[in-house]
C-alpha cells in the first residue's frame, strides 16, 4: 500500500489554468476495509480485500464510502487501471448552496397535523456545495485525472453539470481526453428548478460525453417511430422509407431519380439527437428516495445501453460483463439501473448517508430480481437462452475514515440553527453573521488553538477598513487561548474577539455533546434453530433534539420509537468484523413502522446474532448476542 502509482500527464489542448493548479504525477492508495455485505442466496463471498484478481471468478460489486480521491486511487492499486468500461458521475456542481436531504420521521401522519406540517422533516446536509472557483477546478481536475487511468481504451465518460460550470469543465476535459475525444453534449430536460429575479427559470442541464480514445463503444440510442409516422411511410420492395425534396406520396420508377428517399427500419426505431426530453425530470414519482440531486432511472438506462455492450453479447463474444462506476453515487440511480441491466457496478461517496441510502435502494433491487428469476426460471430453460450471471452479491468497504466529515457538517449546521447565525454565501472565509459579529467556525473536530487565531489575524490584516467584532464558535479551546484574547482586545478598539465554546457556555452549552442511540432488544431461542427477535425499545436523542429545535411551541412526544427507525438488519453469524445482511426489514412507504418482531432461523448449535438498528438521521446501533 505505501508504492506511489504513476499517473498519465494530461497533454490536451487548449488548458484552462487557475490559482494552485498543479497535474497528478502520483497517487497512493488506501486500506479499504470492509464493513458490510449483502449476500441474499448465501453464496457466502467474503472478499476482504477486492483485487482485480480475487474478483476474476468471484465478482461482486462493490460500495466503496470514502473521499472519491481516495477511493479512486485505491481501485488503480486494486489493479482496475483500464478496467471501467462506463463512468457517469454527477458531481457538486459550484451552485453556491447546500443540498439538504430530507428525512421523514416514519407512522407520523396525523403527528404531523398535531403540531405543524414540517415538524417531522429533519433536514440533514448531505454535501455543501460551496466552492472558491480555483478548489472547485482542482478538485474536478484531479478526479477527471484518476477516472481517464481506469477507462478501458473503448470506454465512455459522461459528466453531467449545470450551465454555471459546464463550459470550464468542458475545457478541463480537453485537456485530459483530448478534444477529439469529445463526443456530445447532451441536454438533458430536467424541469423547471426555479431562478432568481435576474435570471430565467433553469430547464436544462448539459451532460458532457468524451471517449478514452477513438475505439470506443456506441450504440446509438434509438426510440420507436410513432404510429402516425409508420401511417406516413412508404414502402417498396426494400421495406419502409420516406422522401425528402417533395410532396410525400408514390413515386414513379422515372421519378426516384429527382427525389431524395431515406429507407428506415421500423423494428430499430429512429435515432434521437442530443435534446432528451423523454427520459425524466426531477419529478421523480415512485423512483424518489428523497436525495434532492436525484436523476431518473430512465436517463441512466439511455446512458449504459448507448455505452455498453449487452452481458449477453459480451459473454458470447468472451469478453466480460460491462464494470460501470459512479464516484458520486448519491442516492444509487447508476448502480440501480446498471443492477437491473445486468452489468456490474462500483459506486463511491464520502457522505454516509448517501451510502446508507443506496445500500437500501440496491437490497430492495435484487430482491425483487431474485423473486422474478424464481418465477420465470421454467419458462428460460423452455426457451434454452444464455444464462447471464446475475451478481446479486455486493460489498461496502470504507477507505480511510471519514464519519467526522458528516458529523462536522452536521454539526456546524446545527450550530447555525441553535445559536441564530446568518449564513455568510458570499464570503469565503468567516462562515457567517451573529448580530453585527463576524462568525467563525472552528472545525469540531480540534479545539480552538493559537494557529486558528493567527489565521483569523492574518484575514483581517487583508481586510483594513473592516470594523465589526468577531465572534469564534469552537467545541474547545487550549489553555493559551484565553491569554492570547485578553491583550488582543486590549490592544484593539475594533475586532475584539468573542468566544462562545458550545460545550461550556452558559447560553449556548450542552446541545452539541453528542449522545449516541440506544436501543433495548430481546433475543431468545424458540425452538433449534429459530430465535425470536424483539426490539423493545430505541432512542435516538439526536432525532428528538433535531424535533424540538425545529418545534419551539412545545416537547415534542413520539408515540411509538419505531418511528424513529428506518432499517434494521440482522446477521445470525456474526464474526465480530464483517457485518452480513441475513435479514433485513426496509419498509416500503414512509408511513410504515418497522416490525420490530423477528422469528427467524438461526445454526442449531451455538449462533452469535447480531441486530444493526439505523435510526431516520443515519445512525448506527449493533447489539449482539451469543446464544
Amino acid at each position: 500500500m505505501n508504492e506511489k502509482i504513476k499517473i498519465t500527464p494530461a497533454k490536451g489542448r487548449p488548458m484552462l489554468t487557475w490559482v494552485g493548479k498543479k497535474p497528478l504525477d502520483y497517487v497512493k492508495g488506501f486500506p479499504s476495509q470492509l464493513i458490510e455485505t449483502f449476500d441474499p442466496l448465501n453464496s457466502k463471498k467474503v472478499i476482504e480485500v477486492p483485487t482485480v484478481n480475487e474478483l476474476k471468478d468471484n465478482w461482486q460489486n462493490l460500495l466503496f464510502h470514502g473521499d472519491n480521491k481516495d477511493v479512486l486511487a485505491t481501485l488503480l492499486e486494486l489493479g482496475f487501471r483500464g478496467k471501467i468500461d462506463l463512468i457517469y458521475i454527477d458531481p457538486p456542481f459550484s451552485s453556491n448552496k447546500d443540498y439538504i436531504r430530507k428525512v421523514q420521521i416514519r407512522g407520523l401522519k396525523n403527528f404531523d397535523k398535531i403540531i405543524n406540517d414540517d415538524a417531522s422533516i429533519l433536514q440533514q446536509v448531505m454535501y455543501e456545495d460551496m466552492w472558491k472557483k480555483d478548489e472547485y477546478f482542482q478538485f474536478m481536475y484531479i478526479r477527471l485525472i484518476l477516472l481517464k487511468e481506469l477507462l478501458t481504451e473503448s470506454g465512455t465518460i459522461y459528466v453531467h453539470l449545470s450551465s454555471l460550470k459546464s463550459h470550464y469543465i468542458k475545457l478541463i476535459m480537453d485537456e485530459i481526453f483530448g478534444e477529439d475525444n469529445f463526443k456530445d453534449e447532451i441536454i438533458w430536460i430536467c424541469g423547471r428548478t426555479g431562478a432568481g429575479h435576474t435570471t430565467l427559470p433553469i430547464a436544462c442541464n448539459p451532460i458532457l460525453r468524451y471517449t478514452k480514445s477513438l475505439k470506443y463503444l456506441w450504440n446509438k440510442p434509438t426510440i420507436p417511430y410513432t404510429e402516425k409516422e409508420i401511417k406516413d411511410f412508404k414502402k417498396d420492395s426494400k421495406g419502409y422509407y420516406y422522401t425528402r425534396g417533395g410532396a410525400q406520396r408514390e413515386l414513379k420508377e422515372w421519378e426516384r431519380d429527382k427525389y431524395l428517399m431515406t429507407y428506415v427500419d421500423i423494428k430499430k426505431g429512429k435515432t434521437i439527437d442530443n435534446f432528451w426530453d423523454d427520459v425524466g425530470t426531477y419529478s421523480l414519482g415512485k423512483e424518489k428516495v428523497n436525495y434532492t440531486t436525484q436523476k431518473p432511472e430512465a436517463l441512466l438506462e439511455r446512458i449504459i445501453k448507448a455505452s455498453t455492450k449487452d452481458p449477453e453479447q459480451a459473454l458470447k463474444e468472451g469478453e466480460n460483463i460491462p464494470l460501470v462506476l459512479d464516484c458520486f453515487i448519491g442516492s444509487g440511480t447508476t448502480a440501480a439501473v446498471a443492477q437491473k441491466l445486468g452489468r456490474r457496478w462500483i459506486g463511491c461517496d464520502i457522505n454516509k448517508g448517501a451510502i446508507q441510502i443506496t445500500s437500501k435502494r440496491l437490497q430492495k433491487t435484487i430482491l425483487k430480481q431474485i423473486k422474478n428469476d424464481k418465477e420465470n426460471k421454467e419458462q428460460s430453460l423452455l426457451e434454452e437462452k444464455m444464462v447471464i450471471p446475475k451478481y446479486n452479491t455486493f460489498a461496502v468497504y470504507k477507505v480511510n475514515d471519514y464519519d467526522l466529515k458528516l458529523l462536522k457538517i452536521e454539526a456546524i449546521e446545527l450550530a447555525i440553527q441553535h445559536i441564530g447565525i446568518q449564513r455568510a454565501r458570499t464570503d469565503r472565509f468567516f462562515d457567517g453573521y451573529l448580530g453585527k459579529n463576524l462568525v467563525k467556525i472552528i472545525d469540531f473536530n480540534h479545539p480552538l488553538t493559537l494557529l486558528d487565531l493567527q489565521l483569523i489575524q492574518d484575514e483581517l490584516k487583508k481586510r483594513p477598513n473592516e470594523d465589526r467584532d468577531i465572534t469564534i464558535v469552537c467545541l474547545g479551546k487550549e489553555l493559551t487561548v484565553d491569554p492570547w484574547v485578553g491583550e488582543w482586545n486590549k490592544k484593539h478598539p475594533v475586532n475584539k474577539i468573542k468566544i462562545i465554546e458550545l460545550k461550556t457556555d452558559k447560553k449556548y452549552g450542552n446541545f452539541l455533546i453528542h449522545q449516541p442511540a440506544e436501543a433495548k432488544v430481546k433475543v431468545e431461542r424458540t425452538a433449534k434453530n429459530k430465535v425470536l427477535i424483539e426490539i423493545q425499545n430505541f432512542i435516538s436523542p439526536t432525532i428528538i433534539e433535531r424535533l424540538n429545535i425545529d418545534n419551539k411551541l412545545f416537547k415534542v412526544k413520539i408515540p411509538d420509537f419505531r418511528s424513529m427507525i428506518d432499517t434494521v438488519l440482522i446477521d445470525t453469524n456474526y464474526n465480530n468484523n464483517t457485518f452480513n445482511i441475513i435479514y433485513s426489514d426496509v419498509p416500503e412507504k414512509k408511513t410504515d413502522l418497522v416490525e420490530g418482531k423477528y422469528e427467524i432461523e438461526i445454526p442449531a448449535d451455538k449462533a452469535k446474532i447480531a441486530v444493526k438498528i439505523i435510526d431516520m438521521l443515519g445512525e448506527e446501533v449493533l447489539n449482539v448476542f451469543e446464544i
